[in-house]
């Protein structure tokens, strides 16, 4: 079947090119709910994806990637932009680098900064991967890593989040802990949150929420007793042995500072363990149980990928993959 164009897009939806345009790229400004809701409908049946000719015909002579992350303060972003910066140092790429600070209109405003600027290939880390914008980026010139969309439109590079998780809490069940909790932010539909959880419940075959604990997203934030008094109440049962998972290491910090304020200790009174691994985990006494998962290795991984993209002259936009970055299970004794 003929590929669909954008002015194809905008007859089917009775508006201009401009209005799809940007559609596309996020600019709702001057746009009706019902011309946005329309114009989602219509490129969602029809699959439409922008042309990639122009770009197989400029992206040999550039040597600028663009890289957006979604939060340069998270630990986990560090080792994946020296991974990106490495592999652009060995390939003779440039590299330019931004920051959405968790800001999905700034993302956008980022990402169409650099393709005005006609980066060579995009490298994402989103703040929401189901955003329209990614229906205006062709898969023939971008990776993202870490948070995967629910439609699947760009070749995506993650960790093994729920298998990973079920293996290391089926380990913390093994020494018969009567009750396990999952800490996390709030879940709000991101995939490595709602992954992690979901191996989490596939390890204790929880069938309710009873056992998910949310704290605010912005740990610094959260000088309230709120998630104290949670955790007093929880650990007040009597004669029950109590183990916390969570999501990654931000949220382990929060857990151990409560777990301070209120004078208990792992694995006295509680078993821990979390999602990711850093040196200063390495300092506490006894070490916490980590799953390690190799956040350089996904950031060449992306540039590894997205230089064969850019040595490849695509007739057809080619068919979206996941990539999965293996992890380890690094068992101390916090439980």
């Amino acid at each position: 079947m003929e590929k669909f164009t954008i002015k194809d897009i905008a007859k089917l939806a009775e508006v201009s090119t401009a209005t799809v345009s940007n559609f596309l790229n996020g600019n709702y400004a001057k746009m009706s709910d019902t011309t946005r809701n329309k114009l989602a409908g219509i490129i969602d049946k029809t699959n439409y994806h922008p042309s990639t000719t122009a770009r197989n015909l400029a992206k040999n002579e550039n040597k600028t990637i663009g890289v957006s992350v979604a939060d340069i303060t998270n630990p986990f972003t560090t080792p994946v932009i020296s991974g990106i910066s490495e592999r652009c140092e060995k390939y003779g790429y440039k590299v330019i680098f931004t920051n959405s600070n968790n800001d999905e209109k700034r993302e956008i405003e980022n990402i169409n900064r650099m393709r005005e600027d006609e980066v060579a290939g995009l490298i994402i880390d989103p703040v929401n991967p189901d955003s329209n914008i990614y229906n205006q980026l062709s898969n023939a010139y971008t990776v993202i890593v870490d948070r995967q969309s629910r439609r699947n439109v760009i070749d995506t590079i993650v960790t093994d989040n729920m298998n990973a998780v079920q293996k290391m809490v089926s380990q913390m069940q093994s020494h018969d802990y009567d009750e396990l909790y999952f800490i996390s932010w709030p879940l709000d539909g991101f995939s490595t949150r709602v992954n992690r959880y979901s191996g989490f419940k596939l390890a204790t075959k929880y069938l309710n929420d009873d056992h998910l604990l949310t704290i605010p997203y912005n740990t610094e934030l959260n000088q309230s007793n709120s998630f104290d008094q949670t955790l007093k109440q929880i650990m007040s049962a009597s004669h029950k042995k109590i183990g916390f998972f969570t999501m990654n290491s931000r949220v382990l910090l929060q857990l151990l500072k409560s777990a301070q304020r209120l004078d208990y200790s792992y694995p006295n009174d509680f078993g821990v363990a979390t999602y990711e691994e850093f040196e200063w985990m390495q300092l506490l006494n006894p070490g916490i149980s980590c799953i390690r998962q190799d956040s350089f290795t996904i950031g060449c991984s992306a540039m590894d990928l997205l230089k064969e993209k850019l040595e490849t002259t695509f007739s057809n936009e080619p068919e979206p993959q996941v990539k999965i970055v293996p992890t380890d299970l690094i068992i101390r004794e916090s439980f």
